[in-house]
């Protein structure tokens, strides 16, 4: 079954401890996040600038999606609501090599970087709340462009909508664009278990003391997991990931 390849990298501390023992993925509140401009792209601001830039039949359907009262009551409904939903994110697999995301998120490379392979099954399943997972849109007119791309046969219905809001929750500014971000979303915020077997693999980062590595390595024994382990080792000016012996 296809899966998404996903990375996350954490601190060593007392959450992180938690979420090995109760296999968790934690979805954060719009508001948690680091950039507080993220989440925030206004759907009405961003329907009207479409409608701005496009021209004929795209503009003829454009306007009267936002002349139509059902949906913009929809929308100030749901952009209210957005600010309960949840998000998880996380980093590309090519990600493994950035040394700004071992710095920034994973404490100077004395934490971890988590890799998940999440099945589709999580993704679409019915108990989940889960309604996307997609790579982050970098800047600020994603949404505008989404619009704009409408066919000439569109209607606002629930997968559309849905596929809205999830665009909107996606949107990021360009300048933390190093990051090739993936995120989950949630229609709702907190704690949410997994199967043990969506953590595949372990890496440390090159300073990570012996210390912690021990203390992760058993925590992932005792409660069962199935997990490789690596580690970032410096290769001149570089870095590469090796093996940790058992």
């Amino acid at each position: 079954m296809k899966g998404n390849h996903i990375l996350k990298f954490r601190k060593i501390n007392k959450h992180l401890i938690d979420s090995l023992v109760h296999s968790q993925l934690y979805f954060a509140l719009p508001e948690q996040l680091n950039d507080p401009f993220d989440c925030q792209v206004d759907i009405e601001k961003a329907l009207q600038n479409a409608i701005s830039q496009s021209s004929d039949w795209k503009r003829d359907i454009l306007q009267s999606l936002q002349d139509d009262d059902r949906l913009r009551k929809e929308i100030n409904h749901r952009q209210q609501d957005l600010k309960n939903h949840g998000v998880f994110s996380s980093a590309r697999k090519a990600s493994l090599h950035s040394s700004l995301m071992w710095t920034h998120y994973a404490d100077n490379h004395k934490g971890i970087c988590l890799i998940y392979d999440i099945p589709e099954s999580f993704i679409h399943g019915d108990t989940n709340h889960i309604y996307g997972i997609a790579n982050v849109i970098y800047g600020t007119n994603g949404l505008t462009e989404w619009f704009k791309k409408l066919p000439e046969n569109c209607s606002i219905h629930t997968n559309a909508f849905w596929e809205m809001v999830k665009v909107r929750m996606i949107i990021k500014d360009a300048c933390w664009e190093y990051e090739k971000e993936m995120r989950i979303l949630r229609r709702i915020s907190g704690l949410q278990t997994i199967e043990q077997s969506y953590l595949q693999h372990i890496c440390f980062g090159l300073n990570t003391p012996d210390s912690e590595m021990t203390l992760i390595r058993r925590i992932i024994d005792k409660f069962g997991y199935d997990v490789a382990f690596s580690k970032m080792q410096r290769t001149g000016n570089d870095c590469e990931i090796q093996p940790v012996d058992e």
